[in-house]
């Protein structure tokens, strides 16, 4: 089909540089013409066809934030009565005897998760809420010996926090104090103003390294392992794949900005060169011509597409035509980053396009409709 489109075009050229050169009482141009014609190849092997590219050769969907779920990167909602290694609360033990106004102790819940409250020692609260933690208090200290019945009174009075930093593509790059408890990558982007315009779909998160203690340990100094890395891709967090998002003390985030797209659009165009590809949208064949300039000669209608396929050691190349683009979708396919778009020249454009041109500088003779 695409071969006699392409005949069927070549005939009407020559018939309108025919009735431009009748005055030339030369035909020996024409005679040119039809050698051509006739020395027309073939298809050239090892081609793919635009309308039924294999699957491993299609361009890849680049990602959209727009279609993405955030809150995925979010833990589960902590109990806000639940204490934490690290907060701060208020003890008080009121007996009935006192004289005045009893006495309260403040002090932070340590990392084993105990707080050591006067007379009565270390009571492990962590993990408890404030009423159990009052019942902790008062069972152990009664266990002990240290009272009799007494009414004892555990308020919160401040949350752990971690320090985040947030860096790359938001809208308040810095660092950020987050509470412990609910301290994910959705509450550092949010505290950072949130994804900038520049954000892309990859956030990488860099944890701070961990004190490690020898299972030999001989009274040395911890030593410290590396710090961790690993990358997010906020797509496959949409699609339903679960990780751990929580955050420690110390923590980096950084959204990577959207990489920079390109194709190069060369051949039988009007301005041949490198594009860059929007962002948020697809870039298909039609596109690219056009942001070329459109073609020199509307009679140009077969383009390679070169393109390298992940995996692939050699680029592949996908024969497309200008006219299936048009009425196929399918045909007028999605390009991706780096793909070179050439419109071909062909025995049709060549023809036109060296008679257009030796009637124009020879005769200054414009061949109409070209």
């Amino acid at each position: 089909m695409e071969r006699q489109d392409e005949q069927h075009d070549l005939k009407m050229g020559l018939a309108m540089v025919w009735r431009s050169t009748r005055r030339l009482r030369s035909r020996q141009l024409l005679l040119a013409c039809l050698c051509l014609l006739a020395a027309a190849g073939c298809q050239q092997a090892g081609l793919y066809q635009a309308s039924s590219l294999p699957p491993q050769f299609a361009a890849p969907r680049y990602g959209n934030l727009q279609n993405v779920d955030l809150s995925q990167l979010a833990q589960a909602t902590s109990n806000s009565q639940v204490l934490y290694p690290g907060d701060v609360v208020e003890v008080s033990i009121v007996t009935g005897i006192e004289k005045g106004t009893p006495a309260v102790w403040k002090g932070r819940v340590t990392d084993d998760g105990a707080i050591n409250v006067p007379l009565v020692g270390p009571v492990v609260v962590a993990g408890l809420e404030l009423t159990q933690a009052e019942l902790a208090v008062r069972s152990e200290s009664i266990r002990r010996g240290k009272y009799i019945s007494p009414n004892v009174s555990v308020i919160l009075t401040q949350r752990r926090t971690n320090r985040i930093t947030v860096v790359g593509a938001v809208e308040e790059p810095g660092t950020h104090e987050l509470p412990a408890s609910s301290c994910d990558v959705l509450s550092s982007i949010v505290m950072a103003g949130g994804l900038s315009e520049e954000a892309g779909t990859i956030v990488e998160i860099r944890r701070p390294p961990r004190q490690v203690t020898p299972a030999s340990y001989n009274g040395n100094v911890a030593a410290a392992t590396p710090p961790r890395a690993e990358r997010i891709d906020l797509e496959q967090v949409a699609v339903g794949q679960q990780r751990d998002y929580r955050l420690e003390d110390g923590s980096t985030v950084m959204v990577m900005k959207k990489p920079k797209r390109f194709v190069h659009v060369i051949g039988l165009v009007k301005k041949s060169g490198q594009y860059e590809m929007p962002t948020e949208q697809e870039l298909r064949l039609l596109d690219a011509i056009a942001l070329g300039g459109g073609r020199t000669l509307e009679l140009a209608d077969k383009v390679h597409i070169i393109r390298r396929a992940p995996g692939q050691s050699t680029p592949v190349v996908i024969q497309a035509s200008v006219r299936a683009a048009k009425r196929d979708n399918a045909s007028n396919i999605r390009l991706a980053a780096s793909d070179v778009i050439s419109v071909e020249e062909t025995t049709t454009t060549f023809v036109v396009g060296t008679v257009r041109e030796f009637i124009r500088f020879g005769f200054s003779a414009a061949i109409p409709g070209l």
